[in-house]
C-alpha cells in the first residue's frame, strides 16, 4: 500500500503525479528506449502492412484493367489519350512524389494509399493489359456478343475483363509485397503515418534513438525480418499461382 499526502496552495488545483520506476524490463521481442515491449507494434504492424499492400495492389489492378480494356475496345482518340498519359506518368519520379506529399501535405496512410494507387495505374501494366485485351477483342465470342446487340460496356465488363483475370492474378499477388515495402520505406524515412505502429516506423524509431550504436540489434532486425518474410511469402504464392494458371510453367 502506498500513501501520498499532497499540499496545495490553491483551492481546486489539479495535481499531476508521475512515478518513475527503475529496473530491468524484458519483453518477448525486446524493448525500445521507453522500455515498451516491441512485440505489440510488431503484431499490430502486420495487419497494417498487409492491408496497405492488398488495397494498393487490388485497387491498382482493377483500375488498370478497366482503363486498358476501355482503351483497347474503343481505340482511336480514347486509346491515344490513355497511352500518352501513361508515357508521361512513366517518367515521373514515383518515390519523390510520395515524399513531397508526405512532407508538404499529409502523412496519413489513406492519403499515401490514394496517391500510390493513382500513380500506379498509368504504368507499363497499361500497355501489357492492352496487348492482352487486343487479342481478346478479336475472339469469336466477342464478335457474337456484338452481333447479339450487347452494349460496349457490357462487352467490356462481362466478357473481356473476366477472361483475363486468371492470367493477371499471379501478378496481382506478387505486387502486394512491393507496396508493403513502399509503405515501410516511407515510414523509415519518417514520412509514414505517425499514429500507426508500422514495421517501418519501428525501424525509424530505432534509427532515431541509435539502436545500432547501443547494440540493440533486435530493434532493427525483427521488423526487417518480418518484411523479408512477407515479401518471400507473396513471391512464392505468386509463383505458385503462375504455375497453376500458366500452362507453360506447369512442368517446372
Amino acid at each position: 500500500q502506498l500513501l501520498i499526502n499532497g499540499v496545495t496552495f490553491e483551492e481546486g488545483a489539479d495535481i499531476n503525479a508521475e512515478f518513475v520506476f527503475h529496473g530491468n524490463v524484458y519483453g518477448l521481442a525486446g524493448t525500445d528506449n521507453q522500455r515498451r515491449d516491441l512485440m505489440v507494434p510488431l503484431l499490430w504492424g502486420a495487419p497494417i502492412a498487409l492491408a496497405f499492400g492488398l488495397l494498393a495492389a487490388m485497387g491498382t489492378a482493377i483500375l488498370t484493367m478497366i482503363i486498358s480494356a476501355i482503351g483497347a475496345w474503343f481505340g482511336g482518340l480514347t486509346d491515344g489519350i490513355i497511352q500518352r498519359v501513361t508515357e508521361v506518368n512513366m517518367v515521373l519520379p514515383f518515390l519523390a512524389i510520395l515524399i513531397m506529399v508526405g512532407t508538404f501535405y499529409s502523412r496519413s496512410i489513406w492519403i499515401i494509399l490514394g496517391v500510390t494507387i493513382a500513380l500506379s495505374i498509368f504504368t507499363s501494366s497499361i500497355k501489357t493489359y492492352r496487348a492482352i485485351f487486343m487479342q481478346v477483342k478479336e475472339s469469336t465470342y466477342i464478335e457474337a456478343a456484338k452481333a447479339y446487340g450487347a452494349s460496349n460496356f457490357r462487352i467490356i465488363f462481362q466478357y473481356m475483363i473476366p477472361r483475363i483475370i486468371p492470367l493477371l492474378l499471379p501478378t496481382l499477388v506478387s505486387s502486394v509485397a512491393s507496396y508493403v515495402f513502399l509503405e515501410a520505406s516511407l515510414a523509415v524515412l519518417g514520412l509514414g503515418d505517425p499514429v500507426l505502429p508500422t514495421w517501418g516506423k519501428i525501424i525509424n524509431d530505432a534509427e532515431m534513438y541509435g539502436a545500432l550504436y547501443k547494440g540493440l540489434y533486435y530493434w532493427i532486425l525483427e521488423p526487417a525480418v518480418l518484411l523479408m518474410l512477407t515479401g518471400l511469402a507473396f513471391a512464392m504464392l505468386g509463383f505458385a499461382l503462375d504455375r497453376i494458371f500458366n500452362p507453360k510453367l506447369r512442368g517446372l
